[in-house]
């Protein structure tokens, strides 16, 4: 089992050629050809899934997002492609390819909110789906809150039976999706998106970028357990980068 059997394997469930154009996603540290028995899985590659791998000995992380982003100008010793690629640890990210992938983020998040009969947006990127009864809007955002534990924002609005989503910062879709949808699940709205949403009396909840994907991770460890028995796959939840006060 190598690195290169690993992104093979992923590009097959989420093809790495349709990650967006900005995107960064693949084999983004170490050899295509580094042996591989043991993986972590995390939504980031920080210093706690570093330490995490190290610990148990694994060759491989496995991410949503890139670890690697912007083209690096140096290679700083402090810095944590440094740290990984001194600790002879690999890192496969699948970050647009896999929002778009069936049983990806996306989809992921639309059985955690228990939605029907979901369907991908013509980009490829949302979902939309139903619920298997109308609700009010409190009652939906609270439902939210409760499914991904998180605290949730809301604008309101009335009855809710078909819901469109995108885990992370899905805000720029909000015009796209308004005649699709009664109500919008993403992880980040901006001011004038808020705006934007009152003013089309479209209702929203933002349950924070963290909490809309992180769920991802445990379907990302299902599928490398389920085509690879033979591998050790450690899910590594970190905390999220924030904390909501009253």
């Amino acid at each position: 089992m190598t690195n290169r059997t690993i992104y093979e394997f992923l590009d097959s469930k989420a093809p790495f050629a349709t990650a967006e154009e900005w995107d960064n996603v693949g084999l983004l540290v170490g050899n295509a050809n580094d042996e591989v028995r043991r993986i972590v899985v995390a939504l980031d590659v920080t210093y706690g899934a570093l330490e995490t791998a190290r610990a148990v000995g694994a060759e491989l992380i496995v991410a949503h997002h890139p670890v690697i982003f912007s083209p690096l100008r140096q290679l700083e010793g402090n810095s944590l492609p440094y740290a990984l690629a001194a600790a002879g640890i690999g890192v496969i990210a699948a970050h647009t390819n896999l929002d778009k992938a069936a049983d990806g983020v996306n989809d992921t998040l639309a059985a955690r909110l228990g939605l029907t009969e979901v369907r991908p947006t013509e980009d490829g990127m949302c979902r939309v789906g139903t619920l298997p009864e109308p609700t009010d809007a409190a009652t939906f955002a609270k439902s939210v809150a409760a499914a991904l534990g998180t605290a949730v924002r809301t604008n309101g609005g009335g009855q809710i039976k078909t819901v469109a989503l995108c885990g992370g910062s899905g805000g720029d879709f909000l015009p796209s999706l308004a005649d699709k949808a009664d109500a919008f699940v993403t992880g980040e709205v901006r001011h004038h998106e808020w705006l934007w949403a009152n003013a089309h009396d479209f209702a929203v909840i933002e349950a924070g970028h963290y909490a809309t994907e992180v769920p991802v991770v445990d379907t990302l460890c299902r599928w490398l357990t389920e085509a690879f028995p033979t591998l050790t796959v450690t899910a590594y939840y970190d905390e999220s980068p924030y904390t909501t006060l009253k």
